[in-house]
């Protein structure tokens, strides 16, 4: 059964999400005197010079965090479930990051949210944030009524036992759940953007506002890699 429009458009829908935050960021934020600087930055002075610096350190590591997240959960399924244009109900899995969290893949999105706000206006930040976090708690929410309807009491339980977006600190078990073999590369080849992002994160820390026409083309580059690699798995 297909998914809803919103769905199958959800890259495009969280893609749409930091356009409008880094483009609409300065000329809404300049009333309140807040279009030249980066969040990073504006949050950073207010704990002394070093300030600016470490809160960027902190954003490059939330980056880094996604992609790792993402990797990890991924290594567990596949491309071709992963970037699916609907979502997949065929087995319940617990294992891995999904026994601490429901859905890793969007928490990592959400590692992302923070890292890239960063280093937009405040004003672009917030839509971010804002549009990512609700955005994830939609999809969440579908896939889990998705699941509910396939596995009955069996999802019930795993919903009472594991967080949808906020971890739990030890692993669940979840009787009746199928287990799997994580493939380092499977999770690698599934996640081409997220450590293209990553990288050009760290090119930014690294190098500063220097690095922007790097940054942003890496991104590009990530992210056209990542359509055709889905192309390719979709065939």
């Amino acid at each position: 059964m297909a998914s809803p429009w919103w769905y199958r458009a959800r890259g495009f829908i969280i893609a749409s999400t930091y356009i409008v935050g880094f483009v609409l960021g300065r000329p809404l934020g300049a009333p309140l005197g807040l279009n030249r600087i980066p969040t990073f930055a504006w949050i950073g002075l207010r704990f002394g010079s070093e300030g600016p610096a470490r809160v960027l350190a902190c954003a490059t590591l939330c980056v880094v965090v996604c992609f790792l997240l993402r990797a990890w959960g991924s290594a567990y399924l596949s491309a071709s479930v992963v970037w699916n244009a609907d979502a997949k109900t065929d087995a319940l899995l617990v294992d891995g990051p999904f026994r601490f969290v429901r859905n890793p893949l969007y928490l990592g999105n959400l590692f992302m949210a923070l890292g890239f706000a960063s280093i937009a206006p405040p004003v672009g930040a917030a839509i971010i944030l804002i549009g990512n976090a609700l955005f994830m708690v939609r999809l969440s929410s579908y896939e889990s009524d998705e699941m509910r309807q396939r596995f009955g009491d069996l999802y019930a339980s795993y919903e009472r036992a594991v967080p949808s977006l906020l971890p739990r600190l030890t692993p669940a078990t979840v009787a009746g759940s199928s287990r799997g073999t994580p493939r380092v590369a499977q999770g690698l080849r599934s996640e081409i953007f997220s450590g293209i992002a990553a990288l050009a994160m760290i090119a930014y820390f690294v190098f500063g506002n220097r690095a922007l026409p790097l940054f942003y083309g890496m991104l590009v580059a990530g992210w056209i890699a990542q359509s055709l690699q889905t192309r390719r798995l979709s065939a």
